[in-house]
């Protein structure tokens, strides 16, 4: 199984448009990873997830979203709720899946697994990039951009913004009823852990974990193999 390839595949999500993705086979559950902004499907941690899926015969599922990578759509225009709906297609197509989302997929697999929970075995949130939306504006320079750590700037259209603010995180940890683990590292400086932490605290089920790995920064690289066995159990999918 070590070297067994992935196969490419397209999902169209609307007219003209579609995401552009890779796939392990095995057996199911698979995992359903989605990257964080500004990144694209194919990294480290999804290289380390996939490692895990190989080694442990399970399939596995990557796609870049929408203004990313292969996929259709640009940077700064696509509606955080449509990117939250094409998470929910990709679900429709693998069947039940465990949820890996970093940073601001870790959002769209939260805001999906309280949408569509018969379509998530469990969810894990890495890093997630909780209280970004409702002030998404704030964090824009004079000429409406954000910028990347990496110094991508990017210009962050008017619907998009009054779209994301819209979202209701605050009444988001009471819909999740899946297993759910939030990773976040302690030397994150650009969603505090603090977030993840009144996340965590306000999921009212029991079936749930948070690690707080010291000195971790957001990437959540360096412990990446860490947390798919910690997953696994809390899945009850080893």
């Amino acid at each position: 199984m070590s070297d067994t390839p992935t196969v490419a595949f397209r999902l169209d999500v609307g007219p003209g448009e579609f995401v552009q993705g890779d796939e392990l086979p095995g057996r199911a559950p698979a995992y359903l990873f989605l990257h964080g902004l500004a990144s694209a499907r194919a990294g480290e941690k999804s290289s380390s997830l996939f490692a895990h899926a190989r080694a442990t015969g399970r399939a596995a599922v990557r796609f870049d979203l929408r203004g990313h990578g292969e996929s259709t759509g640009r940077l700064g225009r696509t509606l955080v709720s449509d990117l939250i709906l094409d998470v929910v297609r990709m679900l429709e197509r693998t069947g039940p899946a465990v949820v890996v989302g970093a940073s601001l997929g870790g959002l769209l697999g939260a805001y999906a697994a309280a949408m569509r929970p018969e379509l998530v075995r469990a969810l894990a949130l890495l890093a997630p990039a909780l209280g970004l939306m409702g002030n998404l504006a704030e964090r824009l320079d004079p000429r409406g951009r954000m910028w990347t750590q990496e110094g991508q700037g990017f210009v962050i259209q008017p619907d998009v913004l009054a779209d994301a603010k819209a979202l209701d995180e605050r009444g988001l940890p009471a819909r999740l009823r899946v297993p759910t683990l939030i990773v976040h590292g302690t030397a994150d400086d650009v969603i505090s852990p603090r977030q993840s932490e009144r996340f965590f605290a306000a999921m009212p089920h029991a079936d749930k974990e948070l690690w707080l790995p010291a000195g971790a920064d957001h990437r959540l690289n360096t412990v990446a193999a860490e947390i798919w066995p910690r997953l696994d159990r809390l899945a009850g999918a080893g």
